[in-house]
């Protein structure tokens, strides 16, 4: 307690502070500053996480975004081993964006130096830690990992000015670094600020804020006339329009690897806009999912899918509603490196027109009957076309299971379940039981062993106000194989209160009115018939903000005195469904007899 008191006194303190401070500041005039005092003041100055509003540039002067992808050009998760990084390099001073003139203070050009101390005054001799720094090019600023996302400002054919938040994994104050991955991690310590990248690292979407990718409200409004499969590394672009040499707008925003599925939204094909070129290209949608299409770092994952293009020799083609002709078989691309590419050309010739462009491991139907040992006939995007028979196997039809087994909606108080369809299935089977508790044996309500569709409306007389239903789905392939089964339990509404119960302990009668003394979510139905023929309904449907909720019934006025009613209720459950919230009722109870009070 004395202690603290001393530091209270005003001549005390002083006294202290001034000790202090000839103890850590030496003399300019004889000894240089404290070496660590100076190796902190940088880092810290270094380290300055600036606003991008302060530059003095706003967002629309942002012409898009840049993903770094790495060698093999797909984004992979950087917090995994393996992954690419790249060199962040300096702007040069002066520059200019949209007439607006760079402040030299967001453009971090010393970076490299402050990497180099951290290096020589706290790693030096760490076997573990290469001197990487030292090889650097001219104009290295610090290191970015793939699957890290910019703000583009503008860009040429070789470099892309892009604006990063900054990134501290080296701390100068611990003298840790936090990242577990890669032995140059420190050199992705660096301060927020305008940096360029090689065009070349990247993969840039200059179209985020233009109408003409994103033309429709909804997914469900996008058209589906087919599916298309990749064959080959593709490239989507969101013009028909490969010389993005001199057209920006119409650079690559992302790469598709083989085996890709996408929704095709036209199977027209539309000619390239590159003056003298003959390729043509398919439009399809693109969302950025990761089931579906690979897409691990989520680039282009918008609310609503964008539209972008394909090369047509890319993509295998299938249009809504065809099917594969009789007498094929699947053929499987092989005895070529991964790098090789294998045409399908339009006739027996290698000088005729390239139909497709396919690689090791492609997948396409082939006509054993019209092939020989010189020329395979496969099937592609809907034609028949020919492939030398040294690059093709006859393959095995691979168990595709479906996916995304889900409550796909609620419809007229039914469940409707869906599923994905996968690749190679031709039908399913499908199961609805009771799902059994404890030792007990499911009861089965319904069942098919060939199901054609990925939808199914559960009826209301397999519904239950006590007992779960089971839904389980199992494809069926082209082989005959069967996939893995999966199944997805649809839990039952809340069971009604015995009908005594509710009588005895939930329900005051009056003269005119019915009091429900406390309840759920409810629907009431009530009628002066057993039967309950022309039953009014009563419920307090309300919706706020988009949503729908149903509040409590708390009574049933205008009643007659000494009147007999017939009361049924049953319980309303909200579900969460892949058409959004949706409410679905249980069972009705059984009818409660009631009788007014006299007046």
């Amino acid at each position: 307690m004395k202690n603290k008191k001393f530091f209270r006194r005003p001549l005390a303190f002083m006294l202290c502070l001034s000790i202090l401070i000839t103890s850590v500041v030496a003399d300019p005039m004889t000894v240089r500053a404290d070496p660590w005092l100076d190796f902190v003041n940088k880092c810290q100055n270094s380290m300055i996480s600036f606003a991008r509003a302060n530059t003095g540039l706003s967002s629309k002067d942002i012409m898009g975004y840049a993903y770094l992808v790495g060698t093999d050009d797909i984004a992979d998760k950087s917090w995994e081993w393996g992954y690419d990084a790249h060199d962040l390099y300096a702007v040069e001073p002066g520059t200019q964006i949209n007439g607006k003139t760079i402040n030299s203070k967001y453009l971090p050009q010393d970076n490299d130096e402050y990497l180099k101390t951290i290096k020589e005054e706290y790693l030096q001799g760490d076997p573990e830690k290469s001197d990487a720094i030292y090889y650097k090019p001219e104009g290295f600023q610090g290191t970015c990992r793939e699957g890290t996302k910019f703000m583009v400002f503008d860009c040429d054919e070789e470099w892309v000015t892009v604006w990063d938040e900054g990134l501290q994994i080296w701390n100068v104050e611990t003298g840790i670094i936090h990242c577990s991955y890669g032995v140059d991690a420190y050199l992705e310590t660096h301060p927020a600020g305008f940096y360029k990248i090689k065009r070349s690292e990247v993969w840039l979407d200059l179209n985020v804020n233009l109408p003409v990718n994103h033309p429709y409200n909804s997914e469900a409004a996008i058209p589906k006339a087919g599916d298309g499969v990749v064959t080959k590394l593709a490239k989507l672009r969101p013009f028909p329009n490969e010389n993005e040499k001199t057209d920006w707008k119409s650079t690559p925003v992302y790469a598709l690897p083989m085996g890709t599925e996408v929704n095709v939204v036209s199977t027209e094909l539309v000619p390239s806009k590159t003056p003298g070129s003959t390729s043509k290209y398919y439009k399809v949608s693109f969302n950025g999912s990761s089931e579906v299409q690979n897409n691990e770092v989520y680039y282009l994952a918008y609310q609503i899918p964008g539209t972008y293009y394909i090369d047509s020799r890319y993509l295998n083609v299938t249009k809504k509603g065809e099917k594969t002709p009789e007498g094929t078989a699947l053929g499987e691309i092989t005895n070529v490196t991964s790098k090789e590419e294998v045409y399908a050309y339009k006739s027996k010739n290698i000088g005729s027109e390239h139909i497709g462009i396919l690689t090791k491991g492609t997948e396409i139907e082939m006509f054993p009957k019209e092939s020989d040992a010189n020329w395979t006939t496969v099937y592609f995007s809907g034609q028949k076309c020919y492939v030398q028979t040294k690059y093709i196997k006859k393959g095995k039809y691979k168990v595709t299971d479906i996916s995304e087994l889900c409550i796909a909606d609620v419809v007229k108080d039914q469940y409707v379940v869906g599923w994905n369809p996968g690749k190679n299935n031709v039908d399913f089977y499908v199961e609805l039981a009771y799902k059994p508790s404890g030792k007990k044996k499911k009861k089965v309500l319904w069942k098919s062993s060939h199901y054609t569709d990925t939808k199914l409306t559960i009826a209301r007389k397999y519904m239950s106000n006590s007992r779960n239903i089971c839904v389980t789905v199992q494809a069926n392939t082209k082989n005959g194989d069967k996939g893995e089964s999966f199944e997805l339990p649809i839990f039952s509404t809340r069971a009604p209160m015995s009908t005594s119960r509710m009588k005895k302990y939930c329900i005051k009668v009056g003269k005119n009115k019915i009091k429900f003394v406390y309840g759920w979510n409810v629907s009431v139905q009530y009628s002066t018939k057993k039967n309950f023929k022309k039953a009014k309904l009563v419920e307090k449907k309300v919706k706020k903000k988009g949503h729908i909720t149903y509040k409590q019934i708390k009574e049933i006025k205008k009643l007659k005195p000494n009147k007999t009613y017939y009361i049924r209720y049953r319980t309303k459950e909200k579900v969460y469904t892949a058409a959004g919230e949706k409410w679905i009722s249980g069972l009705w109870s059984k009818p409660i007899k009631i009788k007014t009070k006299k007046k």
